[in-house]
């Protein structure tokens, strides 16, 4: 299974090093912990340069990342793997950096036309990734983030790869990115609340997703609620769901999201 993200483990030298500072004056060709640490800064750093784009999304590829990690290790990957599925849940979206703005903020639906521009954005988002090395092993990052909009039984893009032919990051990415965008407020689609973004989630199993990524995900259901108020709370420091507050700036769209939730998902209490 973990073939997918090529050797399951490193040298001893990389070993010690993910555990610790990187001793390899910069001898380590890009491998080291010295350039993981400094790969998932870049990471996160382009993730949101892209949300900037849109104001709308201001956290969905730290909030896309922070899901697909959960995810990773529910799946059983190794520290290793799972740090390449969360670089690559930040950076899934990089593409949309080629797409036009007439387009990417638009507010209602795009046209055929329009649809076919937006659907490139994963090819163009491995062609910006694939010159830094510790982005484009194969399989690795690039892959990811081409691959996270094919759907398990084929019909996605751009290739339209079924089953275990997509990379395994990008079938837990796929998950965590519909969640996210289900819950996200738009201008032409109200946000889901928890409940109904999960249910999709399910009814969709062995169609759009693997139906072992959508086990693992409701195995993390309870922990949906705090994951989705915590990123809130970060974007939107003045959100108050006490009513003691007084938050004056406009409110993000998870905030509106998350508060169209019911009030007992608030806890971490949803049955797994």
């Amino acid at each position: 299974m973990f073939k997918e993200f090529g050797s399951g483990g490193g040298s001893k030298a990389e070993t010690s090093q993910a555990s610790g500072g990187c001793a390899c004056s910069g001898k380590c060709g890009g491998m080291g912990a010295c350039a993981t640490r400094t790969a998932h800064e870049l990471a996160e750093s382009l993730g949101r340069a892209v949300d900037a784009r849109d104001k709308r999304l201001f956290q969905h590829s730290e909030l896309v990342a922070e899901l697909s990690s959960l995810l990773s290790q529910a799946h059983g990957l190794t520290p290793r793997q799972a740090s390449m599925v969360h670089m690559a849940g930040h950076l899934h979206d990089i593409g949309k950096i080629g797409i036009p703005d007439e387009i990417l903020l638009k507010p209602g639906p795009l046209t055929t036309d329009q649809w076919e521009l937006m659907r490139q954005h994963p090819r163009l988002g491995a062609e910006i990734l694939r010159p830094v090395r510790v982005f484009s092993g194969s399989p690795g990052v690039c892959e990811m983030v081409l691959a996270h909009h094919e759907r398990f039984d084929g019909t996605g893009y751009p290739h339209g790869l079924a089953g275990n032919d997509i990379p395994l990051g990008a079938r837990i990415i796929a998950v965590a990115d519909a969640f996210c965008a289900m819950t996200e407020e738009r201008p032409y689609c109200r946000s889901k609340s928890i409940d109904e973004a999960v249910t999709e989630i399910a009814r969709n199993s062995g169609t759009m997703f693997d139906p072992c990524v959508v086990r693992d995900f409701l195995s993390l259901r309870g922990l949906l609620a705090g994951l989705l108020e915590l990123a809130a709370q970060e974007a939107c420091p003045q959100h108050d769901n006490t009513g003691s507050g007084a938050a004056k700036r406009p409110v993000p769209a998870l905030c509106r999201s998350f508060a169209h939730s019911p009030a007992n998902l608030v806890s971490q209490g949803m049955d797994s």
